[in-house]
């Protein structure tokens, strides 16, 4: 295997544990704070979107992911992006 080989390995590797971090959340969510849950699938319409957001990097949360935040106890700021990716920034 190439050097270039076993580094797309790792990535994907990577991506893919990323990707269960993600569906894990959901079901934490699922039992602790539901009607964020019920916010984050009203929002991107499956589990599997609304999973990738969570654990994905946004400049609306300046380089961080919705589950840093909520980590950090600012579930409100959490909320706010979401109303705002739903319903535009002008409401």
């Amino acid at each position: 295997m190439t050097q270039i080989e076993t580094l797309a390995a790792e990535a994907s590797g990577l991506y893919e544990a990323l990707e269960d971090t993600g569906r894990r959340v959901t079901e934490v969510l699922r039992l602790v704070d539901e009607s964020l849950l019920s916010e984050l699938l009203a929002t991107f319409e499956s589990e599997e979107m609304a999973a990738g957001w969570l654990v994905g990097r946004t400049i609306g949360f300046g380089g961080r992911s919705a589950l840093d935040l909520l980590a950090q106890g600012k579930r409100e700021k959490v909320l706010q992006v979401l109303h705002h990716l739903r319903y535009g920034l002008c409401t």
